[in-house]
């Protein structure tokens, strides 16, 4: 038996590590694999986690029966008269991991992602995955994600879409049921958010992700994925109204259905993610298609 847990570690290696072990809960891992496996498993977890933390437990032939290993914790196994024991952290061992960990100040690494999230590209793409949102209003401070949506786009066809509603805590606005369509008794049946955002991250995997106003959907994101103690994406995230603005300088407006319907694409079914995702799908198709 193998147990992982992992603590603000990257979406794709979240994804990765369900090919092998099940998900119970938001990062515990669990199953039954070989020795060989395990450590292979371990290795890529090491690797992957960057600045996120991991601990593996599993089955050996000793004393207690099983034995631990950690990465970037500040708990450390240690060996007490032939037991291996975890050892709660020292301030010294604190402090000396916090200086490891040092990187990007914060505010350097919200100028790389927010710069990352307008970048224009110049070529296509092989495999990439529209994402769309629904929320229940403009703060992701105040608001909440009510639908998250993304279509799994290769080599210009779609071959897998990804579609949950989220319950909200606090219930939904009038004015979101007049502009998506949504009821309470519809929003009820949805998913709690660590659910939806776990599933999501697992179907995004390390693609890149093309979003229309990436900036207010991933604040949503990223806003979600604080609040579940994960870290923030690191995938490349193309705007693509960033790109109509440079492609498409005439345009009088830059809103997802006036663009697509300039394109002649019917712009019925907007406002819900799905049925967005589509619509951006075509529309970055079309500036791709355009000279830079």
């Amino acid at each position: 038996m193998v147990v992982i847990t992992l603590e603000k570690c990257p979406a794709a290696l979240r994804g990765d590590l369900t090919k092998w072990l099940q998900e119970i809960s938001l990062g515990v891992y669990v199953g039954q694999v070989s020795a060989r496996v395990r450590e292979n498993i371990w290795k890529r977890v090491c690797a992957e986690v960057k600045s996120g933390r991991a601990t593996m437990v599993y089955s050996a032939r000793n004393e207690q029966h099983l034995d631990f290993l950690v990465h970037n914790t500040t708990w450390e196994p240690i060996d007490f008269d032939g037991l291996k024991l975890m050892l709660r952290p020292s301030p010294s061992r604190v402090e000396a991991l916090g200086k490891k960990r040092v990187g990007y100040s914060d505010a350097s690494k919200r100028q790389v992602v927010r710069h990352s999230r307008n970048a224009v590209r110049t070529s296509g793409l092989a495999e990439y995955v529209v994402v769309d949102l629904e929320t229940t209003g403009l703060s992701p401070e105040k608001n909440e994600i009510l639908e998250i949506a993304a279509l799994k786009v290769v080599n210009g066809q779609e071959i897998e879409s990804y579609q949950r509603l989220v319950r909200p805590v606090n219930g939904l606005p009038d004015v979101v049921t007049k502009l998506t369509g949504l009821s309470a008794d519809q929003v009820e049946q949805g998913v709690e958010l660590s659910e939806a955002m776990e599933s999501f991250l697992v179907f995004i995997g390390s693609c890149p992700l093309v979003m229309h106003n990436a900036d207010f959907d991933m604040a949503f994101i990223d806003a979600a994925l604080e609040q579940l103690d994960i870290d923030e994406l690191d995938n490349e995230c193309i705007d693509t109204l960033a790109l109509a603005r440079k492609r498409r300088p005439q345009e009088e407006s830059y809103r997802l259905g006036d663009l697509v319907a300039s394109l002649g694409v019917d712009k019925e079914g907007l406002h819900r993610a799905i049925h967005d995702c589509k619509a951006t799908k075509v529309l970055f198709e079309n500036l791709m298609a355009l000279s830079p």
